[in-house]
């Protein structure tokens, strides 16, 4: 299983993002820790989850785990990605990023990081992805439970990785814009205004 996602990343996102990507606000107007925000938020990653996935395609799970505290939030309930995973098969990898810090000398250092990739394939009709979105969600805003993981939703069959980085937003990344098209016009007043100019230059019809 691993085996074939990593052939696919190695070869189409190396860097877990393809050509064409949209950007969207999920919490917005609403303060932190609104049950408002909160509420808007699931409704609207959801809402574009089910756009791009259906019930019956199978997708990765991509799930980056530190496996170290947070010092801003802390990280309360770290095993509940893997209970509301906890009747599908996860196989794992030890993976490392390269940063760069310095000596005491003052030069220049390569550090690794390491971390864990724990990654599953299912059928979406299979998975509680609203409890994880909805998890990811809570993280930053200090509600339980919550998922401090970084999870990547990963079709090959579309093309498609859906990503929720927090309250903020979601990417929503394609092989090719045509397929993000639909989700430009339909969602145009989600999306991240810092980015607008630079979708519009991309989906906007003439």
């Amino acid at each position: 299983m691993k085996e074939k996602l990593f052939t696919y990343i190695v070869a189409k996102c190396p860097n877990l993002s393809l050509d064409a990507h949209l950007r969207f606000e999920l919490g917005e107007p609403y303060e932190n820790g609104t049950e408002e925000r909160i509420q808007q938020v699931v409704k609207r990653v959801c809402r574009l989850f089910e756009e791009v996935f259906n019930p019956n395609d199978y997708v990765y799970i991509y799930i980056k785990d530190w496996e170290t505290e947070d010092i801003m939030f802390g990280n309360t309930t770290p095993d509940y990605i893997y209970e509301l995973l906890r009747e599908h098969i996860l196989e794992e990898e030890t993976l490392y990023e390269l940063d760069e810090d310095y000596d005491e000398s003052g030069e220049v250092v390569e550090i690794k990081k390491e971390y864990k990739v724990k990654i599953s394939y299912a059928m979406v009709n299979s998975i509680p992805y609203k409890e994880i979105l909805e998890g990811i969600g809570n993280y930053e805003q200090g509600r339980e439970p919550s998922i401090s993981q970084s999870v990547f939703f990963i079709c090959p069959s579309k093309d498609i990785i859906f990503h929720m980085y927090d309250d903020r937003g979601c990417t929503i990344d394609s092989d090719h814009s045509d397929k993000l098209d639909f989700l430009y016009h339909k969602y145009n007043d989600w999306l991240v205004d810092y980015w607008r100019e630079y979708f519009d230059s991309i989906f906007k019809k003439a």
